[in-house]
């Protein structure tokens, strides 16, 4: 899937009209337009901005390999967020998956 063709599926997905996401992006319709049909590409700055606005990981949006659409909605999201976590919190999440993963199936993590 390429990168326009991402951008439209998260715009629709949240129910937003061309204009309405041009607003939100403070950028033109024919921005928001020509990204979403492979006509232009946003600068890194902006990459970041959608990337962040639509809560998925930047190198998600970027690839266009088949691996990355196997990744859903749920584990996009939660990616995301664990990114913007301290290092200490990453730690206490990981510890708490970790131990879930135990209780529910028996067994230790692998990396």
């Amino acid at each position: 899937m390429s990168l326009g063709e991402k951008l439209r599926n998260l715009r629709q997905k949240g129910k937003r009209t061309l204009q309405e996401q041009s607003a939100i992006l403070n950028v033109s319709m024919n921005s928001v337009y020509r990204w979403e049909h492979d006509l232009a590409v946003p600068r890194k700055s902006m990459l970041k901005t959608l990337a962040d606005h639509y809560s998925v990981p930047l190198d998600w949006l970027l690839s266009e390999s088949a691996a990355a659409s196997l990744v859903s909605d749920t584990e996009q999201k939660l990616l995301c967020m664990f990114r913007k976590l301290s290092d200490n919190s990453k730690f206490k999440v990981l510890g708490y998956v970790e131990r879930m993963c135990v209780e529910e199936y028996g067994l230790d993590v692998m990396y």
